[in-house]
């Protein structure tokens, strides 16, 4: 009987993991900050990587407002350290019938400035496979500034990080998802939302700006500066948005594109449900925190 050499045995191990898992590995921060490995297999259903588990154990039950007509547009952080607000405003949609959501988040990473990104692919929940509505999304991708990349949404946590949550809330509506460049012009902006409102059944369509608030700030400086993001969007003040730096937001260009549409499909109503920070929700004082605003469009 043959004996393995300890190098050969290792080798075949490593060989059989790398089998065993299918795909290259690739790092990434969790939202606490800590490295973890994830798996990324091409064109198969997209991963969402930033899925926890604690985020859907106990789920609290939220007061849902009274509104006059159906919700049509939200805004929500993608921080999962505001998981809670997250809950509340999806709990707040859920009592409308929708068949598909438009997911809209910074590119937080991308060198390509005027891009947007979206894929075709469907999406791997932990709930089931969440499908894209790839008639919606092949009409954007006929523009010259919109692009395909599945690594870059599966990447992006203001896009991948809400996926389950849509699943969880919604279950078998279709998705269709944004990553937006910080230097998209507002004139491509205007076309992509034209053809968003062309494309889409309004009474059936939930839109998402998926953004954190004011970011690096103290909790002081952080209040001051959210009360101007509040008051630009309850406003609908668009060049104001669009001049507004981390101070006050991580995605002016997703700002206004949810308020575009929002002006374009009559959904005149603004609610404000909730504000908070880093610093609050963790009961930790901090010199550097981010905040985070949900609104109600209907």
């Amino acid at each position: 009987m043959r004996i393995l050499k300890p190098l050969t045995v290792l080798i075949i191990f490593i060989a059989a993991g790398m089998a065993f898992f299918g795909g290259d590995r690739t790092e990434n921060k969790a939202e606490n900050g800590e490295p973890e490995l994830y798996l990324y297999e091409g064109k198969e259903n997209l991963r969402c990587l930033y899925y926890n588990e604690k985020d859907f154990v106990n789920i609290r039950n939220f007061e849902v407002k009274e509104v006059q007509g159906s919700i049509q547009g939200c805004i929500l952080p993608h921080h999962l350290t505001a998981s809670e607000m997250i809950h509340q405003v999806f709990q707040n949609a859920a009592g409308n019938k929708y068949e598909t959501v438009v997911l809209i988040g910074p590119d937080h990473e991308s060198i390509q400035k005027g891009k947007v990104f979206t894929t075709l692919e469907d999406w791997q929940t932990p709930m089931g496979i969440l499908e894209t509505d790839e008639e919606i999304t092949a009409k954007l991708l006929s523009n010259s500034f919109v692009a395909e990349s599945d690594e870059k949404l599966t990447l992006e946590h203001s896009i991948s990080g809400i996926i389950p949550f849509v699943k969880y809330y919604f279950g078998d509506v279709k998705v269709v998802t944004l990553a937006l460049t910080r230097q998209i012009k507002l004139e491509d902006l205007e076309i992509l939302t034209d053809r968003l409102c062309e494309s889409i059944d309004s009474e059936k369509t939930l839109f998402i700006a998926s953004v954190d608030f004011s970011h690096y700030l103290d909790l002081e400086n952080a209040d001051r500066m959210d009360l101007i993001s509040m008051d630009a969007i309850e406003n609908r003040n668009i060049d104001k948005i669009m001049s507004f730096t981390n101070d006050n937001l991580d995605s002016p260009v997703s700002i206004a594109a949810i308020l575009q549409l929002m002006n374009k499909l009559n959904a005149d109503n603004t609610c404000l449900l909730n504000h908070s920070n880093t610093e609050l929700i963790t009961k930790t004082k901090m010199k550097e925190t981010t905040s985070y605003l949900t609104y109600l469009f209907y």
